[in-house]
């Protein structure tokens, strides 16, 4: 499984079915992979997993550029002090859902930080990553009962209430909560998940206006 986060601003906390109208900002470079208009669940070459050498590799698919990497139908996010954000992002086959899937489907972490500066962080060991939200992991296991591997919302990556209507490409959501306390301004989101130990990291970059 792989993911990438499709809108950093969702209308609808939870939602069952993607749709687009109710996006109001997407992720740095949206519009050169059709992140927008092409079909929900296909990345089209936008998601980026850090491969090999993690704490080498580049944290952000694309350099950041405000001017360039946004467009009047893909435009950057602007959020308020306090606010939970609603995102979004693909399943891609990975929830444990003993409805259509088996128990083992594992989460490991879900995070959400905020660059300290105006330039992309070199890794995803580098000191400019504040960590501003903890998504929880989703429930797995063959020790939990069914009720609770079929029972949404759940915290984590497996959040998909309609996920057995479409696996591969059901919608899932992640809520979090812009501190009180953060410094406004135009800021550099990311977003990092872990599958599984074994599995480097898969990360999304955006900007904000807070």
């Amino acid at each position: 499984a792989h993911s990438w986060i499709v809108c950093t601003d969702y209308l609808e906390n939870n939602g069952w079915y993607w749709d687009q109208a109710k996006c109001r900002a997407w992720p740095r470079s949206a519009h050169r992979h059709d992140i927008r208009f092409g079909t929900f669940g296909v990345h089209r070459g936008f998601m980026n997993k850090l491969d090999n050498h993690p704490e080498e590799t580049a944290l952000c698919q694309h350099q950041r550029n405000d001017d360039t990497e946004y467009t009047a139908e893909t435009p950057m996010a602007a959020y308020y002090l306090g606010q939970t954000v609603s995102l979004t992002h693909p399943t891609n086959n990975h929830v444990a859902d003993v409805r259509c899937k088996g128990t083992d489907v594992i989460d490991t972490e879900n995070l959400i930080f905020v660059v300290d500066g105006d330039q992309d962080p070199c890794c995803i060991d580098s000191d400019k990553l504040i960590q501003i939200f903890d998504m929880g992991v989703s429930p797995y296991g063959d020790d939990l009962p069914d009720e609770v591997l079929t029972t949404y919302p759940k915290p984590g990556f497996q959040n998909a209430p309609k996920f057995c209507e479409d696996p591969e490409d059901a919608m899932a959501t992640y809520n979090f909560t812009i501190p009180i306390d953060l410094q406004p301004g135009r800021r550099t989101f990311v977003w990092k998940w872990i599958r599984t130990p074994t599995v480097n990291p898969f990360t999304t970059c955006w900007e904000a206006d807070v």
